[in-house]
């Protein structure tokens, strides 16, 4: 009995050990970066129509923040955020802001959205028009990472540290999202959607299937298709 418990303990060790090592790496680099030093300006929209009206209200004197992807996992939080220096305008950006223009980048609020029952952290990240109205933005696997933690909470700390590291991972490889006007939840691109997509476009879909089915969800095999679709 005592040489099993000694043998335990020593797993749990080596896993805390390996698990706590990645984060203690990654924050030489990992952290809260100011992206624009100088207070600027952005655009902001509370709604689908506004934005597709180019309907803009302005915020000045604002500070861009990013975060690592490592930071969200362990600290929560988005992409991009942006203090403005006045609660109530911070707050409708959290809250109630639909997408923010940034130079010429398109920003979509994730906080609004959900990913088969998972909500999305709170924050920004970046988002595409496609052709028929619908908008894109490319994401960690939401579902997939919160199925993940459940796991392994469901066997305690070994199992939770396991499920972080294993997190760590797939955090930082993007996949991309469909968003519909009016719809709170936010559709994965898989390979149900993409042969839909890509109906017609039969050389695309080969290209697409030749792919190791482990990475067809990732972003940067599906965007390059649906350019050359001209879907984006």
């Amino acid at each position: 009995m005592k040489k099993i418990f000694i043998v335990k303990a020593v797993v749990i060790l080596a896993v805390v050990l390996f698990v706590v090592s990645m984060p203690v790496q990654a924050g030489n680099t990992d952290t809260i970066k100011v992206v624009q030093k100088v207070p600027t300006c952005i655009k902001y929209c509370t709604n689908y129509d506004d934005m597709m009206a180019e309907k803009w209200q302005q915020a000045d004197s604002v500070q861009v923040f990013t975060k690592s992807r490592a930071k969200q996992m362990w600290w929560g939080g988005n992409d991009f955020k942006f203090d403005t220096g006045n609660k109530h305008t911070n707050k409708l950006l959290k809250k109630y802001a639909f997408a923010v223009m940034y130079n010429d980048t398109l920003l979509l609020n994730t906080g609004l959205y959900t990913d088969r029952g998972v909500r999305f952290n709170t924050g920004y990240t970046r988002g595409y028009r496609m052709k028929d109205g619908r908008l894109l933005i490319t994401y960690f696997n939401v579902k997939e990472a919160g199925s993940r933690a459940m796991m392994g909470g469901a066997f305690g700390l070994v199992g939770s540290l396991i499920a972080s590291a294993s997190n760590s991972k797939l955090i930082k490889q993007d996949v991309c999202y469909i968003i519909m006007h009016g719809e709170k939840k936010a559709f994965i691109i898989d390979d149900k959607q993409m042969s839909t997509l890509l109906a017609g476009r039969q050389d695309l879909l080969s290209e697409y299937y030749a792919v190791e089915k482990k990475n067809r969800l990732h972003a940067d095999v599906i965007m390059p298709l649906l350019e050359k679709a001209g879907i984006l």
